[in-house]
């Protein structure tokens, strides 16, 4: 570690959601994908439901996150909730933005 790096560790961080991932999970599955933008930024991507091929959380539910085509975090249940992923990837602004839009579509 050099001086000044910052060490971001599993889980760090909350984030407040109004759904539990395994509804989210599920909502996901029916509609095949959502194509969203985070809300600061704005900046576009989709979210699917899988499973998880490899590692650690091989045969378990797993949300992907995806820009440009390119995966670029994904959320295990054991992430949701929070700000930085098993993988130490900041998910928190696709899973804000996630869980408000699963929130609108099943209110609605």
């Amino acid at each position: 570690m050099t001086a000044g790096e910052i060490v971001v560790k599993p889980h760090e961080g909350t984030i407040a959601l109004r759904n539990g991932f395994d509804k989210v999970w599920k909502a996901l599955g029916k509609k095949g994908e959502a194509n969203l933008r985070t809300d600061k930024k704005g900046t576009p991507f989709i979210a699917k439901a899988g499973i998880a091929q490899k590692g650690p959380h091989r045969g378990r539910r797993v949300i992907l996150f995806f820009r440009n085509g390119t995966e670029r975090a994904r959320s295990y249940e054991c992430c949701w909730g929070h700000y930085v992923n098993c993988n130490r990837t900041r998910i928190g602004m696709y899973c804000k933005t996630l869980d408000a839009y699963i929130w609108k579509e099943v209110a609605t």
